[in-house]
């Protein structure tokens, strides 16, 4: 609950303006008479004594303000201290009418400084700058995102895997963050007690919680307090603020909805030639119609293309009927083609609000046509897995932050083509891991924010040296830079 000091210092920005209007007129005064040498003394005198006041008023409101927790101490020092001696110099310049221009011209030129530092902390640091100033979105433009493509030698490219590199959340969320939420959220200011110009605060949260539901855009308070009607008090930006156009909204559901991933994501493309694989780099993204339903659906999460799943596209089969769709839904759980007229599916569970195991066994429903099944962030237990066992043209299985532990891989291995296993923030070890060695097709699996050692990782490598292991260890780009760094291949 707000108290009445913090009230008080909200009239901080309103009493600040009163100052700088009444000591600018009273040495507009001045400078009047000067040049007409008018008699105004008592008209100047008064002026900055009342201009003396407000600015002391303001410097209190303003002191109440800081003790909020709303900004940093060092980032509101100038400011404060300029805006404490503008106060002291406008009593001096009302009280010394003897020294009055040597003490006016001072009072305007810290009131300027303080005026500006007070600008940085309400606007952000270059609200003056022509230079470097972004541009306004058009609504109706669709954003491209064309990742960095590492092209092969022109004479064995065809046979050659392609590398692309792709930093969404650098490239592409930082600058709208930049752009309209750093002004309140960032170092200078933090409203609420947010701060959104890195990784840890933006996990972090504020006063009021956390603002980012990996996977899950519409838990986000992050994107879900940008849809909020405009005369809401909780709606982002506020009002009389720039508002975000709906292609930046499409951009942050995006992300979110992919996993909010904060790090750049390298992909091998295999056995294409250098224009398919730029081709498919490019990503229009448009704002999803129907928020409530939508799912936007990850991109690729690999490194390799499956080639098993490459052999199973290849022999289409029924798509699942109306009912069954209309199933799942119904369990807000999301069946996306692989590909068109295949028949193949993949099932999202990350709009599912209340799991429960048997959904797992419904998947029956669709044994035949399941391809990629994702359950990250659902409570997941080891014993829930083993209906699993009758899909089977499963490949790609995500069981990202899970509550999975060695027990689950023991059922896992009877999936006669399971390629790739997501195991990122799940409880398994050294010793559950080795029983990857004996799963039939698996090439990549991931172990990020797992129990499993680099010692653990040697042994699995030696069993199986064709899996491509996934542990976060090859990677040199740090989660709470805007800047560009290498990564290592």
């Amino acid at each position: 609950m707000m108290t009445v000091a913090e009230y008080i210092g909200r009239f901080h920005p309103l009493l600040v303006h009163l100052p700088i209007g009444i000591l600018l007129f009273g040495f507009a005064l001045m400078l009047y008479q000067k040049v007409r040498r008018a008699e105004l003394t008592e008209a100047i005198s008064l002026a900055w004594l009342a201009g003396a006041i407000a600015a002391l008023l303001s410097c209190g409101a303003g002191w109440l303000l800081v003790q909020s927790g709303d900004y940093e101490a060092e980032a509101v020092q100038v400011h404060q201290w300029t805006g404490l001696a503008t106060a002291a110099l406008s009593f001096l310049t009302y009280a010394f009418v003897k020294y009055r221009w040597l003490l006016a011209s001072a009072t305007v030129i810290l009131l300027t400084i303080a005026g500006h530092y007070g600008g940085n902390l309400t606007h952000g640091e270059g609200y003056l700058s022509f230079v470097n100033r972004p541009t306004e979105a058009s609504d109706t433009t669709a954003v491209v995102i064309a990742p960095e493509v590492t092209k092969q030698d022109s004479l064995v490219a065809a046979n050659q895997p392609q590398v692309r590199r792709t930093f969404f959340y650098r490239d592409q969320v930082v600058p709208i963050l930049e752009k309209n939420c750093y002004s309140c959220h960032s170092a200078k200011k933090k409203k609420g007690g947010l701060r959104l110009d890195t990784e840890a605060f933006i996990q972090k949260g504020g006063k009021n919680g956390g603002v980012l539901v990996a996977g899950n855009p519409q838990k986000s308070k992050l994107f879900s307090y940008l849809l909020l009607p405009h005369d809401d008090e909780m709606h982002m930006p506020p009002k009389g603020k720039r508002q975000l156009t709906s292609q930046e909204v499409a951009i942050l559901h995006h992300w979110i909805a992919k996993g909010a991933s904060f790090k750049e994501e390298v992909e091998v493309i295999q056995n294409q030639q250098p224009s398919e694989v730029e081709a498919s780099a490019i990503l229009p993204l448009t704002f999803p119609a129907a928020l409530a339903d939508c799912t936007i659906v990850p991109q690729k999460e690999t490194h390799a293309v499956a080639s098993v799943e490459t052999s199973i596209l290849a022999k289409p089969t029924d798509a699942p009927t109306t009912s069954t769709v209309a199933y799942f839904q119904q369990q807000q759980v999301t069946l996306t083609p692989v590909q068109q007229g295949t028949g193949y599916v993949a099932a999202n569970f990350v709009n599912v609000k209340a799991y429960q195991p048997s959904m797992l066994k419904e998947l029956s429903r669709v044994q035949g046509q399941l391809v990629r099944l994702r359950l990250s962030n659902q409570p997941v237990r080891d014993e829930e897995l083993k209906p699993l066992s009758t899909l089977t043209n499963l490949n790609r299985l995500n069981l990202e932050n899970t509550q999975i532990t060695d027990a689950a891989l023991a059922e896992l291995k009877q999936l006669p083509k399971l390629e790739q296993l997501n195991l990122y923030g799940t409880a398994v070890t050294d010793e559950g891991i080795q029983q990857l060695a004996t799963y039939p097709q698996l090439k990549v699996v991931y172990l990020w924010k797992t129990k499993v050692t680099p010692q653990g990782i040697e042994r699995l490598k030696r069993a199986k040296p064709t899996l491509k292991i996934e542990d976060g260890q090859q990677r040199l780009t740090l989660p709470d830079t805007n800047k560009t760094t290498k990564t290592q291949s």
